[in-house]
């Protein structure tokens, strides 16, 4: 390769990494690192199935470390053990429903065992409301004492990755060296993260009819035809790439709507929750306000998240509001995320009307979360830099 070709080269893979690391990072799920407890927590691990006569005690007696006792008659027997299926990660107690993954690529499993020699182990997850079970790649031989095992996630399905309802692992039969002692000192996710995030899109051919799981959280009365906490007076409107749609009547506080994960509803957001939209930075909302009377005019509105439990409830930027032309276009409306909290355990990203005097037609378009962009001295600092090598290249 030329030098200059080696120099552009650089440039690209430069600039490149610099768009691949504004986006959602993979994170530690659990340590087991007993903080804040006064007793031993196994953080709600647990025996998931077994070979018949097998048995395991589960303990924290050394922090930082799941513990797996076997003790079954059935020495060495195969049998799996997951975290709980209402747990999402060791840090967030109150958030239950599925953990989300979407874009990463892989697991990491620090674990190992007392035996002699290894020992093969499936790892897997149990995902999607169904609670598909889904082996994450081939067995695994784990080899005595703790080290590191990645998992790959390409055997998921996206509604699979979004909704995660338990992850573990599957210890295969070993007789030959009877009942061990099990050691897991971590469990994370890992990858290359997503740069940009669609929450939802609406288009035609999206989950429910283009709903997306899309509901009336608040504020009801404002939906012409909503009887309650629900999707009654939302619908889809396929013109276009497709949005959803309301009628929000005149002299009424303003709907607040609200969305999960961006898969079906089915009747209860457990089966879209929750959400990880940790290390986004901002929150684009495309909308679209009509007036079937001409009046024009702007209506404003603002965005809020519920999240861990729902215990918090918080808006971008301290609720400050964006007011929508009352046109019949889409327009794009940016919100900083800076400073909100629970972010990796997001139940429902909502958008909220303010009280207007007019009976206005809402179309949703585009829920997006974007990373932060490299700053330009960043990205001219770096072109500088390859234009003098290339200058100086040239001089010779």
């Amino acid at each position: 390769m030329s030098r200059r070709n080696l120099v552009l080269a650089f440039l690209l893979a430069s600039l490149s990494f610099l768009a691949q690391s504004r986006a959602q990072s993979p994170s530690v799920l659990y340590t087991w690192d007993n903080t804040g407890n006064a007793v031993p927590n196994i953080e709600q691990w647990f025996r998931n199935f077994g070979a018949a006569n097998t048995a395991a005690t589960l303990n924290n007696t050394t922090p930082g470390t799941l513990s797996i006792v076997e003790t079954g008659t059935a020495l060495g027997g195969g049998q799996a053990f997951t975290d709980d299926f209402n747990r999402i990660r060791e840090s967030s107690t109150s958030a239950s429903g599925g953990l989300d993954l979407t874009g990463l690529q892989f697991m990491e499993f620090d674990i190992g065992h007392n035996g002699t020699d290894p020992i093969a182990v499936q790892f897997f997850t149990q995902a999607s409301t169904a609670a598909t079970f889904v082996a994450l790649g081939p067995d695994v031989l784990v080899t005595p004492g703790v080290n590191t095992y990645s998992v790959p996630l390409a055997g998921l399905t996206a509604d699979q990755q979004v909704y995660m309802r338990t992850v573990g692992f599957n210890i295969r039969d070993h007789t030959a060296q009877g009942n061990l002692t099990w050691q897991v000192a971590e469990v994370r996710s890992a990858g290359v993260p997503l740069a940009q995030r669609n929450l939802a899109t609406f288009d035609n051919g999206t989950a429910e009819g283009g709903l997306q799981g899309m509901l009336v959280n608040f504020d009801g009365a404002s939906v012409l035809g909503n009887t309650g906490q629900n999707q009654t007076g939302l619908s889809h409107n396929a013109s276009g790439s497709g949005s959803v749609q309301w009628t929000d009547v005149a002299g009424g506080a303003g709907a607040a709507v609200s969305i999960g994960n961006g898969t079906a509803l089915n009747g209860n957001t457990f089966n879209n929750r929750d959400t990880d939209l940790s290390n986004y930075t901002t929150m684009l909302v495309r909308i679209s306000a009509t007036d079937a009377a001409g009046g024009g005019g702007t209506i404003d509105f603002n965005t809020f998240f519920q999240a861990n439990g729902f215990a918090v409830f918080e808006s971008p930027e301290g609720g400050a509001t964006r007011s929508i032309p009352i046109d019949g276009q889409f327009h794009d409306f940016v919100f900083s995320l800076a400073g909100l909290t629970n972010m990796n355990v997001v139940e429902q990203t909502g958008i909220n009307l303010v009280a207007h005097p007019q009976t206005l037609t809402m179309n949703v378009d585009l829920i997006q979360f974007n990373g932060p962009v490299p700053e330009p001295t960043t990205l001219l600092g770096l072109s500088a830099a390859v234009g003098l090598m290339m200058m100086r290249r040239r001089g010779r």
